[in-house]
């Protein structure tokens, strides 16, 4: 295969996993949502290829022209996944609404995702009629969110909810999915590549006691103050097979990163289950020979077709990741082990599997005036629509 640099033509690319958020201060319900912002940046630093980190301001607000620069200028669609975490931010962090604004700034290039609380039943009960509403073509759950009451993925009302919102249009859900400051229980060491381990946090937060906001007409705080930044990709594997088994119509994406590699493997064996590779290919910079592992094993088990690009943008931008997976080769020790990484591979990688997973419709249709960051690695071949 000839790659060249020149962009005359790449295949299609769909970043799995965006989050577009508002981590300002102004939006911060304490102490532990600033913790969670600085967390993040830490990782953010930690691990974006390019170049030059964001500030902390651009960081801490994903804004549409940002998100046109940064995200659609390397990558022709992409999805957002929302993660409220309402407990740390007043108005929610990366929350559904603001998703749709953004979207309507960029129309045709986002897919959107809602979200189910496991541990808010309430909400779950006009779940069909918001994905209608909203045009969801995915939803989002974190059943580790708050591990002090976790919701068992085996909850009847809960499948009811994944099978109304299936039935509206929704035929996505993403497990283990979500910005992580902190390890998942579990996770394998190439996952928490730039991860603020448990007291560890830096810088400490800035907020005094006494300024801990209060709502209207209340003493009570407006979020709990021992709320922290919980991890948020935890996942129990035998739930997840006991959930996808039981709803054979819907699509699962994990993250990579949510559960050891050997138990991601013992899922492949159900057709609806996929990997989001977001945080594995995170890591193939800074721990090359682990993360390069982990993603020839879960090659070989779920196939190109069941696994997809992310960057967890604005924690990496996708630019140069794009241009890692399309010259990706295996670490020396490691080479003949696993499935190659051939033309049919990367595409499929790249968008292909997105693209048919989220119904993006022909990758192959032409695209005018398509917009590349200097020096991303090009294949030849037609690029996708807008």
């Amino acid at each position: 295969m000839e790659v060249g640099v020149d962009g005359a033509g790449a295949p299609l690319v769909v970043d799995a996993q965006v989050h577009g958020w508002d981590g300002r201060p102004q939006n911060q319900a304490g102490p532990a949502g600033e913790q969670f912002v600085a967390d993040l940046h830490h990782r953010h630093r930690m691990v974006d290829p390019s170049p030059r980190p964001l500030s902390a301001d651009r960081f801490g607000l994903v804004t549409p022209d940002a998100l046109g620069t940064d995200v659609l200028g390397a990558v022709d669609r992409a999805v957002l996944v929302p993660a409220t975490f309402d407990d740390l931010f007043v108005l929610g962090f990366a929350a559904p609404v603001w998703h749709l604004e953004l979207a309507a700034e960029h129309p045709g290039r986002l897919v959107l995702s809602g979200q189910l609380d496991p541990a808010d039943r309430t909400r779950a009960r006009g779940i069909g009629a918001q994905v209608s509403r909203d045009g969801l073509g995915a939803l989002t759950v974190l059943p580790a969110r708050r591990p002090e009451s976790p919701v068992a993925l085996r909850a009847p009302w809960l499948r009811r909810a994944l099978v109304r919102a299936e039935q509206a249009g929704a035929r996505v859900v993403h497990l283990g999915v979500a910005p992580t400051a902190r390890p998942p229980r579990g996770a394998p060491d190439w996952a928490l590549t730039g991860v603020v381990q448990a007291g560890d946090a830096a810088p400490r937060p800035r907020w005094p006691s006494w300024a801990e906001p209060v709502r209207a007409g209340s003493a009570l705080p407006v979020r709990a103050r021992n709320a922290g930044p919980l991890p948020a990709g935890g996942l129990d594997p035998a739930e997840v097979r006991e959930l996808a088994a039981a709803l054979p119509r819907i699509r699962f994406v994990l993250g990579a990163g949510a559960l050891p590699t050997p138990a991601l493997v013992r899922l492949a064996r159900l057709p609806n289950v996929l990997v989001l590779l977001t945080e594995l290919l995170i890591a193939l910079r800074r721990m090359p020979e682990p993360a390069a592992a982990a993603l020839g094993e879960l090659l070989a088990a779920f196939g190109p077709d069941r696994l997809m690009f992310g960057s967890g943008y604005p924690v990496a931008r996708p630019a140069r990741l794009v241009r890692d997976l399309l010259t990706f080769r295996y670490p020396e020790p490691l080479r003949g082990r696993y499935p190659e990484l051939d033309d049919d591979v990367r595409e499929a990688l790249l968008g292909g599997t997105a693209a048919r997973v989220y119904g993006l419709g022909d990758p192959r249709a032409p695209r005018a005036g398509r917009r590349r960051p200097a020096g991303t690695v090009a294949l030849d071949h037609t690029p996708g629509a807008r």
